[in-house]
């Protein structure tokens, strides 16, 4: 009797045995399978990786608070769900905003990264003062002049070209000689200058060689004289007396 019951007793356990491992590959699979769900919705779905602080680097002018409304991130979005893409583009529609860069800092983290236009020159139109930015764009008006910026006066045709061409200009004026330009005069895009604080004046041609332009300017300033031609850099002239302070 005791026999017949451990034989049972094994044939059971053997049964057992073959079952789980015919059904082990199932078992696996579906733990496999639950945990891929578990960790879908956790990422996905939950509010236990969702996007609950937003920050901001890189202004100067533009608020972060405008950054993040323009942004448009409805509280609780998982971060993955985030679409940077579109963040980028809204951020990006600021008038002040260059370029924008967005990025995941997991748990919780958005981080938008903005660089703004770098304001050289201001032109007077539309009742107020537009400010020009490196690129030759006109991206905020203000209803008060910026003292430190030189204001571009032109008469030509092709606005937008000869701003581009102006701004490149400005953009390569060294701190010292923007800092003593009053204005920017063009009737063409070969016929730019500077008119400096003190009356001196600079004739400076198209935007070509504008970098070796400076390195010539830079010696002729040192002579006293009321116009500097550095239209062509390899011939430069000085003229005139200079203004009377």
């Amino acid at each position: 009797m005791r026999h017949r019951l451990a034989t049972s007793a094994r044939f059971l356990r053997r049964q057992w045995q073959r079952r789980l491992a015919a059904w082990r590959p199932t078992l696996i699979a579906t733990a496999v399978l639950g945990a891929f769900v578990f960790a879908g919705w956790v990422v996905f779905l939950s509010s236990w990786l969702a996007a609950d602080q937003v920050q901001v680097a890189g202004t100067r002018t533009v608020s972060a608070e405008r950054v993040i409304a323009a942004a448009d991130i409805r509280p609780g979005t998982p971060l993955v769900r985030v679409d940077l893409d579109a963040v980028n583009r809204k951020v990006g529609a600021i008038p002040a905003v260059a370029s924008v860069a967005t990025h995941r800092s997991w748990p919780h983290t958005l981080t938008i990264t903005v660089i703004e236009r770098s304001p050289v020159a201001t032109v007077h139109r539309q009742g107020g003062w537009w400010v020009l930015d490196v690129e030759g764009t006109l991206y905020r008006k203000d209803r008060v002049r910026d003292p430190a910026l030189a204001v571009v006066e032109y008469r030509g045709d092709d606005d937008r070209v000869a701003l581009r061409e102006i701004a490149a200009v400005a953009t390569t004026l060294p701190g010292e000689i923007r800092a003593q330009t009053q204005r920017i005069t063009a009737s063409s895009m070969d016929s730019i200058a500077l008119q400096l604080r003190d009356g001196r004046q600079v004739v400076w041609g198209s935007s070509a060689e504008s970098e070796r332009k400076v390195q010539v300017l830079l010696l002729l300033l040192e002579r006293p004289s009321a116009v500097y031609d550095v239209s062509v850099p390899g011939q430069p002239t000085t003229s005139g007396r200079p203004p009377r302070g």
